[in-house]
């Protein structure tokens, strides 16, 4: 029988994954007013524990999801089945996952460490305590911040989650904010202060408001117990390891086409534009701009007038020629390269083809081209909003062309000051002499294999290596060929 995983979703995409996920057989829990008044649920799915909790990242170009370990796989199918170019990375280490680890250095104030919690992980302790200077192990536990950073953040207060409550150091009792009933709340920190273990303190969690007092003495009990088998098998094992499991932390990005989806889905639930979620994630201003749009769609005004006067609006916040922006090159990996500033030479707003051109600031190799690169030299890219690859020519700084990249990536999206992809890692290689290489395609045989992109995905990206080296590279090609020729005559 198919295991249905709670779900717990915020934020801009709100809306699209609730549908997306009921769809796929998941079940909301705890919904947020605006959902629960669009999905008609009642008031006991408002109380539920949940499995998977998803939340906007900072940027807004997707989300985070805290998963336990037997959600999180069904969390990724669903997406990848749905959304074509969704990127789902998987943190290396669990959030509120319990440690035992080696210390390798500490501070000169002796608060502050480094201590390695796995073979290849090792994060910084902000210690609540002196932390002795011939200390070797320690029990540490991974803070809910940085998702996703090469150093987590960790701590030394133990805190222990189950489905109801936290056991958390100390002596305090605290109620979720999400529990408004004042005699639900008085009641929960009369029992939390009834039953609580010495040297411990109590949070009960936004379920406990639909849990009987049965079952949250038994939380406690459980709890107890669970760092009573924390210390014993704490003492067995070596360092670095993990001694108890937290959440999994999914990084999930929403490039063009995943927005896309979104957005169709959405508009089955309630009035969207279309482009509703890259507009959300667009600015503060141009979002209010379609929270206004679409209160007037929910009017009942014709969908094309609401558009035309949005657009109107927005594309003022459009960059334009002669400005400078920036070049957003997302690795699969989640790493941010940002490739310098080019200044647009050409924008066609009707077609969204841009012209961009920066200027080679460093020193070293073009990958592919096997020649060398020098301060001076530098790139007309070109670009299209919406496509799947950019062309990227490079020059030396007296004009000589030494090479093209044709750059495989989700489809450009351009915002007031930089434009942005992911990377698809594969890249189309076309020396100045003509010659055509493919470069890295293992690497993106490689994410799939680690469950970061669909098999859908690398087969979209085989396609559009193809129609490159069959539409796009022979001209190419011929034409730096030619003006090698040129060059070497003069």
């Amino acid at each position: 029988m198919k295991v249905m995983f709670k779900v717990r979703i915020r934020g801009i995409y709100a809306t699209a994954l609730t549908k997306l996920l009921l769809d796929e057989g998941f079940e909301i829990v705890q919904p947020s007013y605006v959902i629960e008044e669009r999905f008609n649920f009642n008031s006991y799915e408002v109380s539920k524990p949940l499995d998977i909790d998803i939340f906007d990242r900072g940027d807004r170009q997707g989300v985070y999801a805290l998963c336990t370990n037997k959600s999180h796989e069904a969390l990724r199918i669903a997406l990848q089945n749905n959304l074509l170019d969704v990127v789902v990375r998987e943190w290396r280490v669990q959030v509120g996952g319990v440690y035992k680890g080696l210390v390798k250095h500490v501070d000169l104030s002796g608060r502050t460490a480094f201590v390695q919690i796995t073979d290849d992980v090792t994060g910084v302790l902000y210690s609540s305590k002196p932390i002795p200077k011939d200390l070797k192990e320690m029990l540490v536990q991974v803070e809910k911040r940085n998702f996703g950073s090469k150093c987590p953040v960790l701590s030394d207060q133990i805190k222990l989650a189950g489905r109801y409550a936290v056991l958390v150091p100390g002596g305090r009792v605290k109620v979720s904010r999400r529990i408004r009933d004042p005699s639900k709340r008085s009641y929960l920190i009369k029992l939390g202060e009834a039953i609580k273990p010495e040297g411990w303190g109590i949070i009960w969690r936004t379920a406990a408001g639909g849990a009987s007092e049965d079952e949250l003495k038994s939380e406690i009990e459980f709890l107890i117990e669970k760092w009573r088998k924390l210390m014993e098998l704490s003492n067995k094992i070596d360092a670095p390891a993990l001694v108890l499991e937290g959440q999994v932390v999914l990084n999930i990005e929403f490039p063009h086409e995943s927005k896309r989806t979104l957005d169709e889905i959405r508009s089955r639930v309630v009035p969207t534009i279309p482009g509703h979620h890259f507009y959300k994630a667009f600015s503060p201003e141009v979002s209010v701009s379609v929270d206004m749009a679409e209160k007037l769609l929910s009017r009942g005004e014709a969908l094309s007038d609401v558009r035309e006067k949005f657009l109107r609006e927005f594309i003022v916040h459009l960059p334009s020629e002669g400005q400078m922006i920036s070049i957003k090159h997302v690795k699969l990996s989640g790493k941010e390269i940002n490739l310098g500033k080019a200044l647009i030479e050409e924008f066609n707003e009707e077609t969204g083809e841009l012209k961009l051109r920066r200027i080679i600031l460093g020193r070293g190799t073009y990958d592919g081209l096997n020649i060398e690169k020098s301060p001076g030299d530098y790139a007309i890219t070109e670009a299209k909003i919406g496509e799947w690859f950019l062309k990227t020519t490079y020059y030396s700084h007296s004009g000589e062309v030494k090479g093209m990249y044709i750059n495989i990536n989700t489809p450009i999206e351009l915002y007031s000051n930089y434009l942005r992809y992911v990377d698809l890692e594969v890249d189309v290689c076309i020396t100045r002499e003509g010659e055509v290489k493919i470069l890295d395609e293992e690497k993106l045989i490689r994410s799939h294999e680690m469950g970061i992109i669909s098999r859908r995905l690398v087969e979209r990206v085989r396609n559009t290596v193809n129609r490159i080296l069959s539409e796009v590279a022979p001209k190419i090609a011929a034409s730096l060929a030619n003006s090698s020729i040129s060059s070497n005559k003069a």
